[in-house]
């Protein structure tokens, strides 16, 4: 039996029907196209690469429907050139890290790539990457490498995401590749403009008036911190030692003669005191009672009285002094004005020598101005100098004073800097009425220099200590 054979009729070629795209179609396609043709020319008329970099990252998505597009350089030192949104392209987190990994991968891949989590390299050691590629419910980044012109190696390349596993079409990577013929001619470095010899003019001038100003005399000004400081406080000192129970005052309250300020632990003392009371003098009353009974009859008993008496005065003694002290456990102020106290909780249970300070009570009427001057400028303040003060709690007032006086030893401020302690007082009565342990800025004016030692003196300086000259 015979096999059927199955005959293919063959059309000719002028029979054959030329399929010509739909209307819609072609429109849609006349539309793309303009969009690439003007966002290639907004590109190429880009004042500065940067600028036709962005042009290029935030105008894509008129052709094609990307997320995020960034422009990676492949042999700059920099990661990132320009990134969608607007956005400063850093140099130095996660994700521009993933950037260097991607690129250090297909950096030298002329044909496009489509990267998503599943197709990255295994031994590819690339973690800032997936974590790129896992985001967004999946990511599939495509990257092409956009052709430099004159046959000149490729300098960048298009980095398009697609979240939640979108796919890219072939039609949408054709349509890239061709648009990046167009965007590696704007990706270039524009020429300077050459300066005209009236612009020439105009610099010459300028710096040299720039140099005539370096002799101009202008008075030399340091700033520094400051801070609001009492004036001839009243210093409140441990009378004896011991712990502190309980502080009844709090940093800043105003207080009056006789307020008091804080108690003792009188625990030990009140045993001490029952102790000598009961015990010690106690026995020596009654061995003295004794020996006076006994004097009568006995020799020695009548030896023994004058230094049992003694022995009894001192035990007196002793009990007047620990009542003393019990009488002192409850310290009161001996003038009046505000509590000055850094840490108050620190006092607390904390143990005290007898003379140690333990806070300062200050009249809020007398009140001076220390500054920290860093040591760089303090050989021009002289005593009379000049001061305005600013204070954090009310920037825009100016408060006048004049220095009265210039510390010699060198301490480090808050910020520190090795620095002189300069005080000032106030040049109004008024502007004394500062709360003590205010901070602000203070500047005070010094001797007239010229400006160029007032703006070259401190970088002068530090040549000298570079070079040694």
């Amino acid at each position: 039996m015979e096999a059927t054979k199955i005959v293919t009729p063959v059309i000719p070629m002028q029979n054959r029907a030329i399929v010509q795209p739909q209307p819609q179609q072609q429109q849609a396609i006349n539309t793309v196209l303009a969009r690439l043709v003007n966002l290639s020319v907004s590109a190429l008329r880009a004042e500065s690469l940067q600028k036709a970099g962005n042009i290029i990252v935030n105008q894509i998505h008129t052709i094609v429907k990307a997320e995020r597009v960034v422009i990676v350089p492949l042999k700059d030192k920099d990661r990132i050139l320009c990134i969608s949104g607007d956005l400063e392209p850093s140099q130095d987190n996660s994700f521009a890290q993933a950037a260097h990994e991607i690129r250090k991968a297909f950096g030298k891949e002329s044909e496009p790539k489509v990267i998503s989590k599943e197709t990255l390299p295994q031994d590819l050691n690339a973690h800032n990457a997936e974590k790129v590629l896992e985001a967004m419910g999946g990511t599939q980044l495509l990257w092409i490498s956009v052709p430099a012109p004159h046959g000149k190696s490729p300098m960048y390349a298009l980095w398009l995401e697609r979240w939640e596993n979108r796919p890219w079409t072939e039609e949408e990577i054709k349509l890239l590749t061709h648009a990046t013929v167009f965007f590696g001619h704007a990706l270039v470095p524009r020429e300077k403009t050459k300066k005209t010899a009236k612009a020439r003019i105009k610099l010459w001038l300028t710096m040299g008036l720039m140099f005539l100003g370096m002799f101009f005399p202008i008075p030399a000004r340091i700033t520094a911190p400051v801070q609001i400081m009492p004036d001839h406080p009243y210093y409140v000192f441990a009378p004896f030692d011991g712990t502190i129970e309980s502080l009844t005052v709090k940093p800043g309250e105003k207080i009056k003669k006789g307020d008091l300020i804080f108690r003792y632990d009188t625990r030990m003392l009140e045993k001490r005191l029952e102790e000598a009371q009961r015990g010690s003098l106690a026995v020596a009353l009654a061995e003295l009672a004794r020996l006076e009974g006994a004097a009568y009859s006995e020799e020695e008993a009548r030896a023994r009285i004058p230094v049992q008496k003694l022995e009894v005065e001192r035990r007196k003694s002793e009990v007047s002094f620990l009542q003393q002290q019990m009488g002192m456990s409850e310290v009161r102020s001996e003038a009046d004005g505000v509590v000055v106290l850094d840490d108050p909780d620190a006092l607390i249970g904390a143990s005290v020598q007898t003379g140690e300070l333990v806070m300062s009570i200050a009249d809020p009427k007398q009140t001076k101005l220390r500054i920290m001057v860093p040591v760089s400028d303090a050989g021009w303040i002289k005593e009379g100098s000049a001061a305005v003060a600013w204070l954090d709690s009310d920037p825009m007032r100016s408060i006048y004073a004049k220095v009265n006086r210039i510390g010699f030893d060198v301490r480090m401020s808050d910020k520190h800097i090795p620095s002189i302690l300069v005080e000032a007082e106030w040049e109004k009565k008024e502007s004394a009425n500062a709360t003590p342990g205010a901070r602000g800025t203070a500047r005070i004016d010094g001797p007239k220099v010229s400006i160029g030692l007032y703006f070259f003196r401190k970088p002068l300086m530090l040549l000298r200590t570079v070079i040694g000259i």
